[in-house]
């Protein structure tokens, strides 16, 4: 083929047009590598997005058993602190008397529950009692020392009582 033949003109016309040829099979050749690169890259990202999918439901099957347990214990924690404060009372009472401020909320807290107040009004009773007790004997000794045909009855004072005042439960 000649240049003549093909309407081309001239030599120079002939050959502008083949390199352009080529730039364009070197451009055609550039482009079908960047689409292979690109056609690679999206398969590893593929691969990459199926990895993560497949962790993330691992994760989220992690996290709603995480969940789940988490709701368990929470919803037998009051069973085991009961168990626990039973087995521990030593401990528990060291800890509800650590300082003057959490006794006393201790004893709010213990004087909500019905027993609870049972067994703070029997204490308080009984220490009430037991000072009442010293504190007749004291006065009677005064008394005593100053009269000494003192009689409780003779000055309309209640007598010093025989009995000891008797704890709510046992002491030691």
């Amino acid at each position: 083929l000649t240049a003549d033949r093909l309407g081309l003109g001239s030599p120079s016309e002939f050959a502008r047009l083949k390199k352009e040829k080529e730039e364009m099979a070197l451009i055609l050749k550039s482009q079908a590598d960047e689409l292979i690169r690109l056609s690679g890259l999206a398969g590893t990202l593929k691969t990459e997005i199926s990895q993560l999918k497949e962790e993330n439901g691992r994760l989220m099957d992690e996290i709603s058993e995480a969940q789940r347990e988490a709701a368990e214990k929470e919803e037998t924690f009051p069973g085991r602190v009961v168990a626990w404060v039973e087995e521990n009372k030593g401990v528990a009472a060291r800890v509800m008397t650590a300082t003057p401020e959490t006794t006393k909320e201790s004893f709010r807290l213990l004087y909500r529950e019905p027993e609870g107040k049972k067994m703070i009004t029997a204490i308080g009773s009984f220490g009430f009692k037991s000072g009442q007790k010293k504190d007749r004997i004291a006065s009677h000794r005064v008394l005593l020392r100053r009269d000494p045909n003192f009689s409780a009855a003779s000055y309309g004072l209640a007598p010093i009582p025989e009995e000891e005042p008797t704890p709510p439960f046992p002491l030691d």
